[in-house]
């Protein structure tokens, strides 16, 4: 009846007695019939929202995220809140503990990728790296220590990967190509990037390999993906039906073999969604380069994101007419 509680009253309360008498909240008659799904904006807030609003720098910030909206979740359950809504809720507190796995692997893979060997790729056959490619590196900042991968580096890169990780056949195909000066890369067009089938670690003998033949390189294993179309990339200014027609449209399925350095494999995951431009060698792999965005497994995204920031507009027609009102009072 009334807003607020007396503090006389709250005095009078244990700790959890004040929480709920001040908990009090109301629910306009508009948004009633919507649907009510606490595992979907759990996903939506952990997966889309907060690791791109928020760019958590250590687990501990991501700790903080899924344990606190965790230890919401199990104190509505602890309490019976809403319990037509258990099970959701129970799903809703995995999606917490995925997240709180995946979110740092993410951010990880995001940092230190692409990898040796797709710069590699980059670098000696179309990318970012080959287009400011410089031998003698003129352009390099002397008192930066960094140093530049070289086109000899990187031929060494591909072809010790491609024996080690390679088949014996893609091995064959890229030295003959490369002899014949033949090797071609082309960027793939209309895709945002792929989605991890499998991860394939380096195996003892692989790394026995690399340790004895080429000791200042890293172990390379694969990366198995399949073509991801991101659904929160559509134009944001295009009609709903539009919208709906691309998010649901047949498009194209590719699978891909990537070779990476296995420092960076073990950030992937079965599942994982990783947004970056995707390159296809003539001889028969591909390669990917500047990682723009890696998702969860459970990556979801929601509409309401689209309204962050949204202010309703102004009554035009209403501040015209309170202005003629008043230069007719004025006359």
């Amino acid at each position: 009846m009334f807003a607020g509680s007396d503090d006389r009253d709250l005095k009078q309360m244990d700790s959890e007695q004040v929480l709920l008498a001040r908990a009090r909240t109301a629910i306009n008659q508009e948004k009633s019939h919507l649907d009510i799904d606490f595992d979907a904006v759990v996903k939506g807030f952990l997966t889309s929202y907060f690791p791109f609003y928020f760019n958590p720098e250590n687990e501990a910030m991501i700790s903080l995220a899924t344990v606190t909206i965790r230890s919401f979740l199990s104190y509505l359950l602890y309490h019976d809140v809403c319990p037509e809504h258990k099970d959701n809720i129970y799903e809703a507190r995995k999606s917490c503990d995925i997240a709180s796995e995946e979110l740092w692997k993410n951010q990880q893979l995001t940092a230190n990728g692409p990898g040796d060997f797709n710069t590699a790729c980059s670098t000696l056959f179309g990318g970012l790296q080959h287009e400011v490619y410089s031998e003698k590196n003129e352009w390099k900042n002397p008192k930066d220590d960094q140093i530049q991968m070289t086109k000899d580096i990187a031929q060494k890169v591909i072809r010790v990967g491609l024996a080690v990780a390679g088949s014996d056949e893609l091995a064959l195909s890229f030295q003959q190509m490369n002899s014949q000066g033949s090797l071609e890369a082309t960027m793939l067009e209309d895709l945002d990037g792929f989605e991890v089938i499998e991860v394939c670690l380096p195996s003892e003998e692989d790394r026995e390999f690399y340790f004895t033949h080429a000791p200042d390189l890293n172990p390379v294993g694969k990366l198995l993906g399949r073509t991801f179309y991101d659904p929160d990339m559509p134009e944001r200014d295009l009609p709903s039906e539009e919208q709906a027609r691309w998010a649901t449209s047949d498009r194209p399925t590719q699978e891909f073999t990537f070779f990476l350095e296995e420092g960076l494999l073990k950030h992937c995951y079965s599942g994982m969604k990783i947004i970056a431009p995707i390159w296809e060698l003539n001889c028969g792999f591909h390669y990917f380069e500047d990682i723009t965005r890696a998702y969860c497994s459970i990556y979801t995204s929601l509409p309401n994101d689209l309204m962050i920031g949204w202010k309703k507009p102004r009554d035009l027609a209403a501040k015209d007419e309170h202005r003629e009102d008043e230069e007719s009072e004025v006359e």
